[in-house]
């Protein structure tokens, strides 16, 4: 097994490397799905481990020999993020686990953010516009700095306003990121799951587009046509798990 523990919570050492035994069965459970959160609070630290799903085969070598697994990406990219102004929450410790000589088991944990998705203000239909071009204005910032993430949805950026009616926002599950000067069609393909309402997309990737000085109608455009290809291959691929007996993820 090996451990690596970010020095400012060398504290936490013992909580850690117990957590592989004891993350079945305490915890509070904040997500369950291709991979499990929990929060826990430990000597007056809240901490949030995430337990990545099992890797098939490939995955399982490709981990092993070739690339960083995703708890160490995600445990290095959350520095990374902080170099280039932005937020996210400080990475704490990853853990991997390997059998028979290849990695199998992947914890990473950080400390907890309370701020809210802004999924909860802008998924309905009288959406907080306000929050909507705010969030504009940090897209445009997150690719300008370089940053195209790797699962670019609501669910993924919390937020906060804080006392001087500033938004505060912070990306979570960053380890498919890329760090990189993204092209212009990069940034659109990026940019094509932020949403699946048409309304809040429109209002979102027209200021982005301004904000960049693109033609926001054109970009609009573009960014509808992406989803409209993804969501196609979504059906697609729902309609060969079902014939397969195949869980969703």
């Amino acid at each position: 097994m090996k451990v690596i523990i970010h020095p400012e919570y060398r504290f936490l050492t013992d909580f850690i490397y117990q957590l592989p035994n004891t993350f079945y069965t305490t915890g509070n459970l904040l997500y369950k799905g291709r991979n499990t959160v929990k929060r826990y609070e430990v000597d007056g630290v809240s901490v949030v481990a995430k337990k990545y799903k099992h890797p098939n085969l490939v995955q399982r070598i490709a981990y092993t020999f070739f690339k960083k697994s995703k708890t160490r990406r995600a445990y290095e990219y959350a520095a990374r993020l902080r170099e280039l102004g932005i937020e996210s929450p400080h990475e704490v410790a990853y853990i991997e686990i390997k059998r028979h000589g290849l990695f199998t088991i992947g914890f990473f944990l950080s400390l907890n953010c309370d701020y809210e998705p802004t999924s909860n203000a802008l998924s309905t239909d009288n959406f907080d516009h306000e929050l909507a071009n705010e969030l504009a204005m940090f897209l445009v910032e997150l690719h300008t700095k370089g940053v195209l993430h790797g699962d670019l949805n609501l669910t993924n950026i919390l937020y906060h306003i804080d006392e001087n009616g500033k938004y505060h926002f912070v990306l979570i599950d960053t380890n498919r990121s890329v760090f990189k000067q993204p092209t212009h069609e990069e940034c659109l393909d990026n940019l094509k799951r932020i949403t699946h309402k048409r309304e809040l997309l429109v209002c979102i990737i027209s200021l982005y587009a301004r904000q960049r000085g693109w033609d926001p109608d054109k970009t609009v455009q573009a960014v509808i046509r992406q989803l409209e290809r993804f969501e196609g291959y979504r059906r697609v691929k729902r309609i060969f798990q079902d014939l397969l007996g195949i869980r969703h993820n």
